[in-house]
């Protein structure tokens, strides 16, 4: 955010938002902070039903040939037989003969899927269905249509991309790019779960720490997590930085005993490389979201982590989706610890206690169905619309970021849609 914005953005929110940092609701004035956010917000008029959704979960019931030596039921975006682009977007352990019910997340827009069997030479049976399908058969596949090899020797993972702005609870500069993460989710056994991250760009300028909920699960339900090759985000961390999360452990136990993934510590430490480091001091530059290079500005490759998860039970893992889960990043805000969801879990309050906001206006994150997704450069905005005008890094008429702001259930495919000289 801009300096002089910054401070006079503080000036007109302190006196109404240190209550939101301490808890106190005896001076916190949330029709004032919402006149302001509102004044400033880029979009005219924010449809008051939005749910900020770009994705939907959809379950199904599958029926397994006998005699096929099915070893795993796997769900993809396109023909995993066909294309190279096709990705993985669930995959289940199963046996010969059995009926199996599995959950899938997928982009809103996404009208047909592939189910495919696979057996234990790694042969592909593959059928295609519609989205709001109820039941999945393999019994119409043509016997020369069955075991066939895979496009690709291993299945491309769907990613969602995740975008922060760090401002909370003020508004933000609506470039989208403070912390930037690509999330894949991968079924690797009976009882776990692979959570490939990328951590693709940081925008901000403050220190920031990030997590994953795990929505539903308890830290008592998990057994272990694992980094591979013992890879972390964490590395070498200066002390300073352990002020968000305490520590390196890989299981966090959320305030309410949620199962908690413990991401990054500090977003510039993880994202630099090589950096000078001096008593824990250390330059905070700004990550892959300007094209050049400066004092403030750096590029560097994106860092990519992948955690297993290793749960106690499999009793639900079919239906463990991407949409299960909530990746947050923590910093401060008046001396005081806050966190940053999307909008789904806005009140999650997972690792720190403080009041949320509970009127509609621009999330201070997004969550966007593909891992291609173009975020904006800094100082782009994702999409104003003022007087019916747009512009911004997405503003194409009839696709637009500020269309959907507008109404929900219109202009879902906004995200396809980028202004090629304001996006990274």
């Amino acid at each position: 955010m801009n300096n002089s914005k910054s401070l006079l953005i503080t000036a007109l929110l302190s006196p109404i938002i240190l209550g939101l940092a301490s808890c106190s609701k005896d001076v916190y004035d949330s029709e004032r902070h919402h006149e302001i956010i509102r004044y400033l917000s880029p979009v005219d008029s924010v449809d008051q039903k939005h749910t900020w959704q770009l994705t939907e979960d959809h379950t199904y019931s599958v029926s397994i040939d006998a005699n096929v030596g099915a070893r795993a039921l796997e769900i993809y975006s396109d023909n995993p037989v066909k294309s190279t682009e096709a990705e993985l977007m669930s995959r289940v352990y199963v046996r010969d003969g059995q009926q199996v019910t599995l959950t899938v997340s997928m982009p809103s827009i996404q009208e047909s899927l592939y189910a495919a069997l696979v057996d234990a030479d790694g042969k592909y049976t593959v059928t295609s269905f519609s989205k709001n399908s109820r039941t999945v058969s393999f019994s119409s596949v043509e016997e020369g249509q069955k075991r066939l090899s895979p496009s690709m020797p291993s299945p491309k993972v769907m990613a969602y991309t995740f975008c922060y702005e760090e401002e909370f609870p003020e508004p933000g500069d609506y470039d989208y790019n403070d912390i930037v993460m690509r999330i894949g989710l991968e079924r690797t056994g009976q009882k776990s779960i692979a959570i490939h991250t990328t951590l693709t760009a940081v925008g901000a300028s403050k220190m920031l720490a990030g997590a994953i909920r795990l929505v539903g699960y308890r830290y008592q339900d998990i057994d272990s997590i694992v980094a591979k090759d013992g890879k972390t985000l964490n590395n070498n961390v200066p002390s300073p930085s352990y002020e968000l999360i305490k520590n390196d452990d890989l299981l966090q136990k959320g305030r309410n005993g949620e199962a908690v993934v413990n991401l990054f510590v500090d977003a510039h430490w993880s994202m630099g490389d090589d950096l000078p480091e001096i008593n824990g001091d250390f330059p905070r530059y700004k990550y892959n979201v300007s094209r050049g290079y400066s004092d403030q500005y750096e590029l560097t490759y994106a860092k990519d982590v992948t955690y297993t998860v290793y749960f106690k039970s499999d009793a639900s893992l079919n239906n463990f989706t991407l949409d299960m889960l909530d990746p947050f990043i923590m910093t401060y805000y008046v001396g005081s610890r806050l966190e940053i969801h999307v909008d789904e879990f806005a009140a999650a309050q997972t690792m720190y206690e403080y009041n949320t906001l509970d009127f509609k206006d621009l999330p201070w994150a997004l969550k966007i169905p593909t891992s291609y997704f173009k975020y904006p450069l800094e100082g782009a905005q994702i999409g104003f619309r003022k007087d019916g005008y747009m512009f911004g890094a997405y503003m194409t008429i009839g696709h637009g970021f500020g269309e959907w702001c507008e109404d929900h259930r219109n202009y879902q495919d906004w995200y396809l849609y980028p202004t090629d000289n304001q996006v990274f």
